[in-house]
């Protein structure tokens, strides 16, 4: 009412489509006039903004998402997508139609930035990717994923966990840690495995090639199914709602259209006990895997055999990791 009283005039179409495309200077007034209402915090200039952001609290966040996302998401759920987007979610009507565009940006950026890269087919990969979403009245966070990117996520985590089962090692700063470099500071932190970095690296390359091999192995697979499935997995906790939303193939994301998007994951809903009995088989294969591994590199490492491998010297400008603890 303060910023645009018209709003309240215009057409479902017309308030998505000025959500959607909302001025910087409109969304700062706006929000500014939420902070005072909802926590009675003033910020006078959109610095004033940010600093008052930084210290919100977990409810706090919750709280002011929950109040805004009417305003920026749009169809029956206030559908909003947090991740960058060149054009606007209006501009795609189905989840597909935003997959296949993300991926042919991110294919094009590989070939420009790597000359030996070998595009990828798309076989309707998401990895993750953010939301946020009223369903029956309720918000809640959520992640979309395919089944093969969200099966590789399992894999990558049970990896991770065995490796440091199997070989227990901290990460610490090497000699060039810290050190100045420009406007910077070399990034050096190592692996201390109590002498036995040669053997980890290596449990780590091998790790590394399994968990590639089988996220194509799996993409082509459910792919050439193609089961036009969708399972909802709701992972809330006291603090925070939230529902992963996993979809078989790109026959599936074709099947949900932003402006219904709940409505459509239910219409082709899953058994979730079918996914989980496939992430319980994928972790008992990974850790049979690197068990065997394990017991190959600790009978036949030779540490006098050394890797070639191109050294990459990383630079932190400063203040790059501000916000992230």
């Amino acid at each position: 009412m303060r910023v645009k009283p018209e709003y309240f005039s215009w057409s479902k179409e017309e308030q998505e489509q000025y959500g959607v495309n909302l001025p910087d200077r409109e969304r700062f007034l706006i929000e500014q006039a939420l902070y005072k209402a909802l926590f009675d915090l003033a910020a006078p200039t959109e610095a004033a903004l940010e600093m008052v952001s930084e210290k919100f609290s977990h409810e706090e966040y919750l709280q002011f998402n929950s109040t805004i996302l009417p305003l920026y998401g749009i169809g029956e759920n206030d559908f909003y997508l947090n991740e960058w987007m060149s054009k606007t979610l209006l501009d795609f009507e189905t989840l597909h139609d935003y997959c296949y565009d993300d991926h042919l940006f991110q294919e094009e950026a590989k070939e420009k930035d790597f000359d030996d890269y070998k595009p990828r087919p798309y076989r309707g990969g998401i990895y993750g990717t953010w939301a946020r979403l009223n369903i029956d009245g309720v918000f809640y966070y959520s992640n979309l994923w395919s089944v093969a990117d969200y099966l590789m996520s399992v894999i990558d985590d049970i990896c991770s966990a065995k490796i440091n089962e199997l070989i227990p090692y901290d990460f610490v700063p090497g000699k060039n840690h810290g050190k100045r470099e420009g406007k910077g500071s070399v990034y050096n932190m190592e692996h201390d495995a109590g002498g036995l970095e040669g053997q980890l690296e290596e449990l780590q390359g091998c790790s590394y090639e399994y968990i590639g091999k089988r996220h194509a192995d799996l993409a082509d697979d459910f792919d050439q199914k193609a089961s036009k499935t969708s399972y909802i997995i709701e992972e809330s906790t006291e603090d925070e709602p939230h529902i992963n939303f996993v979809f078989s193939d790109k026959t599936a994301l074709k099947s949900i259209r932003f402006k219904s998007f709940m409505r459509d994951c239910k219409n082709i809903a899953g058994n979730n006990a079918e996914l989980a009995r496939r992430v319980e088989e994928e972790k008992k294969a990974a850790v049979e895997y690197l068990e065997q591994q394990y017991h190959e590199i600790m009978k036949n490492f030779d540490p006098k055999v050394v890797k070639l491998r191109k050294k990459r010297k990383v630079i932190l400008a400063d203040g790059a990791l501000n916000g992230l603890d």
